[in-house]
């Protein structure tokens, strides 16, 4: 059922926007009481939650059969793109802030449980670790939202320019001075 729900959810999102969804046009849609709504979700943005913990898992679940760090991006890149019109509204609504925030902290979960199984090892202080992580997903988010929606966007040169900037190989670039600048 709360497949059904969200997926009218979303429907509804790219036809009119999140702002014009009530909980009355989904029941009605899905023919459903709104007790049977209530059962599942608490509200619009609990439903958003839920699909973007769902999306997380899905995202995870591939991210972690591909081999390289330069597939996993690819494909995390190309599915911001392709649901472009869906993360433009979600956007453009009055809790623009909140759907934020829910973008990033299920980037940060990503990210966090992407390593974790990926690079078991790694060795890292906590804080350390913490505050990488929250700037990656910050940062993932800021450019992922900024380029999903425009059409000149493309998904293969900005995987591969986040790939490079996490693998640190832009930083050298910045250290170096032009000639005539010294």
């Amino acid at each position: 059922m709360k497949n059904v729900i969200a997926d009218a959810f979303f429907q509804m999102v790219r036809e009119k926007g999140i702002d014009k969804v009530t909980v009355k046009d989904l029941v009605e849609t899905c023919h459903i009481s709104r007790q049977t709504f209530y059962y599942h979700f608490q509200d619009i943005m609990d439903v958003v939650e839920w699909s973007a913990r769902k999306g997380l898992q899905v995202a995870l679940e591939r991210s972690l059969h591909e081999e390289t760090p330069d597939k996993v991006i690819r494909g995390f890149v190309a599915a911001a793109m392709d649901n472009h019109d869906v993360i433009r509204k979600l956007l453009r609504s009055q809790k623009r802030e909140y759907i934020e925030k829910i973008f990033v902290e299920n980037l940060q979960i990503y990210l966090m449980e992407l390593i974790r199984r990926k690079v078991p090892n790694l060795l890292l202080r906590y804080e350390d670790a913490e505050i990488a992580l929250q700037f990656c997903a910050y940062g993932l988010a800021g450019v992922l939202l900024d380029h999903c929606g425009r059409e000149d966007a493309d998904p293969d040169k900005i995987a591969g320019q986040i790939l490079r900037l996490l693998q640190g190989k832009l930083v050298p670039m910045l250290e170096t001075t032009e000639p005539g600048c010294e």
